[in-house]
């Protein structure tokens, strides 16, 4: 039986591959741009994160402050921090984690309340990005010691602050609103293929506990750690530049290492959902994508680009990112090979980005001293729902173990409610969809019958139990997810 259901969780997925989907269509391809100048000069923005309620927080590193946007009121606040604040991470509850660089510290604040500090044992490790992962903590993030050439993680086991009550003034901004077409190219892949018959170098990194911090030591005496990013399975990737690509495996404390191609030097780091690492190339000035199960690397060079920055997925699997000598945001669609680059005003250099729930892409620009978003079009007329008869599920199976899963289904589809489809995945517990689940939902681009798989990842904070799986077909943002299967599944997911 066939079922329309309007689903919150996935209905944001849709959002954003349609975005991407808009963008990708010869009739749609402007985005807006709209700039958000920051009150303090030359403040050098450079962290970004969006919190639940919609505002949108960055860093100032040279400003010495954490500034909040609030989008619907045009308003800016910024509070003053410690020093060089780089990277920050906005919990779930709205309290802010700062990196601070020049304070060698990592600080816990509530925007309007009190804080906490810990400085790191590691004198001038010079904390860059913070990642959320797994670990023993209350709270567990990943962080690149740049220059203390180590991975740590802060797993800090409770958190006090004093809460005073703090306001800081709020700064009237307006936004500067401008239609962007991309440039849109073609590129080749450089394919440099591994030796799946040779297993990666393997090394020994004892790992050091003081505090809430436990710290690696990179054996890459001459090269900076530059980023972090946590896998689907636990493991922490880190780069180094021109040095391998290391994957540190926190429970053994063995690291894993996978050589680039000549030439390469890797910046940004991101691991998608099926395992693979997505890397910024600066040598190249190409995206590249290491396969650790083969060893192969592909590179798709960027059409002018100059310093590839940092990375962002979208649901349907496409690449956003920044190149800050380039002055542009971009989008890359891995399975056409093509770029759609979004020029920005001179003098922009996009740092950081991060998306929205609405698929929207949010970034820093360090010297143009603002915060830029992108985003799609009026819709128009969205199609209308699935025709009852046009898609089956015809056979599936689940393997879950721990907070994985991974979904095989055969479906059959007539292409009578348009091209392409996405096929995603909720899972429930006595009727009620349950929250922290993570699936990017498969494309299908074709009529007929055929085959596609999802990995299915829990990222939730404790044991979960569920008892079914809905899967679920999205054609528009903005339109219902048609129920097409319900699977009973009774699993136990353990983060």
């Amino acid at each position: 039986m066939i079922g329309v259901r309007k689903t919150s969780f996935l209905s944001v997925v849709g959002l954003a591959v349609l975005l991407a989907g808009l963008v990708l269509g010869a009739k749609a391809q402007n985005l807006e741009l709209t700039l958000w100048r920051i009150p303090t000069p030359n403040s050098l923005p450079y962290g970004i994160g969006l919190a639940a309620d919609g505002k949108v927080y960055f860093t100032e590193f040279s400003g010495n402050k954490l500034g909040q946007l609030d989008p619907e009121t045009n308003e800016i606040r910024e509070r003053p921090v410690g020093p060089g604040p780089s990277g920050l991470f906005v919990s779930e509850e709205g309290g802010i984690f700062l990196a601070l660089s020049g304070e060698n510290a990592i600080q816990f604040l509530v925007f309007t309340g009190g804080t906490a500090s810990w400085p790191l044992p590691t004198a001038g490790a010079w904390p860059g990005v913070l990642v959320p992962g797994s670990g023993p903590g209350q709270v567990n993030l990943w962080l690149n010691e740049r220059l203390g050439r180590k991975v740590a993680r802060f797993s800090p086991t409770t958190i006090h602050v004093t809460l005073p009550l703090i306001l800081t003034p709020a700064t009237s901004v307006v936004p500067e609103k401008s239609v962007v077409e991309p440039v849109v190219r073609s590129v080749t892949p450089l394919v440099y293929p591994g030796n799946p018959l040779l297993p990666p170098p393997i090394a020994l990194f004892p790992a050091t506990t003081s505090g809430p911090f436990t710290e690696w030591a990179s054996f890459a005496e001459d090269r900076y750690v530059e980023r972090v990013a946590v896998a689907p399975d636990g493991d922490v990737w880190f780069s180094q530049g021109e040095a391998p690509l290391c994957r540190l495996n926190p429970e053994t404390n063995t690291v894993l290492y996978y050589g680039l191609p000549v030439g390469s030097a890797a910046l940004a780091l991101s691991v998608d959902a099926a395992g693979k690492v997505w890397f910024s190339d600066t040598g190249r000035a190409a995206l590249g994508r290491l396969d650790p199960s083969t060893g192969d690397i592909v590179l798709w060079p960027v059409p002018e680009g100059r310093q590839p920055f940092a990375l962002a997925f979208t649901p349907a699997g496409e690449v956003w990112f920044t190149d800050r000598e380039a002055e542009l945001v971009g989008l890359f669609h891995p399975e056409a090979g093509e770029f759609f680059l979004y020029p920005l005003p001179a003098e922009s250099h996009p740092l950081f980005l991060v998306l929205g729930r609405d698929g929207s892409v949010w970034f820093t620009a360090e010297r143009g001293n603002y915060v830029g978003r992108l985003a799609g079009p009026p819709l128009g007329i969205p199609p209308g729902p699935l025709a009852p008869e046009s898609f089956s599920v015809t056979g599936y199976a689940v393997a879950q173990s721990g907070n994985k899963a991974e979904l095989t289904i055969s479906y059959a589809y007539d292409g009578a409610s348009g091209l392409p489809i996405w096929l995603g995945v909720e899972v429930l517990r006595e009727g009620q969809v349950l929250a922290g689940f993570l699936a990017t939902p498969a494309r299908i681009a074709a009529p007929g019958t055929g085959e596609v798989r999802m990995l299915l990842i829990y990222q939730g904070a404790g044991l979960q139990t569920s008892d079914t799986l809905r899967l679920l077909v999205f054609l528009a943002p903005d339109g219902p997810g048609t129920v097409v299967k319900e699977i009973a599944f009774r699993a136990t997911w353990i983060p």
